[in-house]
């Protein structure tokens, strides 16, 4: 992650509960499946722009790839280190406290095969300026995930989780909301604007998904704790993820580019 170091550390407790919800875990599925379409074969360097713990990118490094988190926060790469020697490869992840923004400067001249920024491009302050910075440390031919919360989800996620029908008018529209887990206000995007930002930082954009394109928006915390009714919205979604329309009121957006 980028911003204060204090905003996201002081939250690893929420953050780690969060990341053991059936519906984080869906995430985290749908993500890795979407990345997979676009990766050639195992192995090659990944950057994970600020990358927290490292539960987007461990799972690479298990299957051949370098990694390298970058992070803002000193709590959450030491979770990272951790969750990388849990799961036995220590040796292929380094964690780099710093900036995601400093990125180039940190590997100026060590270009990536592949490049996460997920769930950051809403905390930063230039966006433009970070994704040219993340382009220009992709190899040729490599591939750029990003992923973020979707601003039309706003409105819908005040509806069902807060039932509060007032705020969601008032919501329509709306580019910044607060952090469900920290304290700190996200500028959010619609993946029209995000592909379009990408493409301006020189990438060529692939594909774009629908990351929980209706288990935001359906059911209560119990059925989703439900494993075989859980196993069902799985199916839903991953059918979801690249059908348009659902996938434009989806929770997150993830966005597939390339480095020509």
């Amino acid at each position: 992650m980028t911003g204060s170091p204090s905003v996201f550390g002081s939250e690893m407790a929420k953050w780690k509960a969060e990341q053991a919800s059936p519906w984080a875990t869906l995430k985290y599925d749908l993500v890795r499946a979407n990345l997979a379409k676009h990766l050639g074969a195992s192995g090659g360097r990944v950057l994970d722009a600020g990358g927290g713990n490292g539960l987007d990118s461990i799972l690479l490094a298990r299957q051949g790839f370098t990694v390298d988190i970058v992070d803002t926060s000193p709590e959450m790469l030491a979770e990272a280190a951790a969750n990388a020697a849990a799961a036995n490869v220590a040796e292929r992840v380094t964690v780099h406290q710093a900036d995601v923004a400093e990125s180039p400067a940190l590997f100026g001249g060590q270009p990536f095969d592949v490049v996460l920024c997920h769930n950051v491009m809403q905390y930063v302050a230039d966006l433009p300026a970070v994704l040219s910075g993340l382009a220009g440390l992709l190899k040729s031919g490599g591939v750029l995930s990003l992923v973020s919360v979707n601003r039309y989800s706003i409105p819908y996620k005040t509806l069902f989780f807060q039932d509060n029908l007032e705020q969601a008018i008032e919501q329509i529209g709306a580019r910044s909301v607060k952090a469900y887990l920290f304290d700190v206000t996200m500028r959010c995007y619609a993946v029209e604007e995000a592909r379009s930002l990408v493409e301006q930082a020189g990438l060529v954009v692939e594909a774009d998904y629908g990351i929980r394109c209706v288990s935001d928006y359906w059911g209560d915390n119990e059925q989703k704790a439900d494993p075989s009714v859980f196993a069902q919205v799985e199916r839903l979604e991953a059918a979801l993820t690249d059908k348009h329309p659902y996938k434009l009121l989806a929770r997150f957006f993830q966005v597939l580019a390339r480095q020509p």
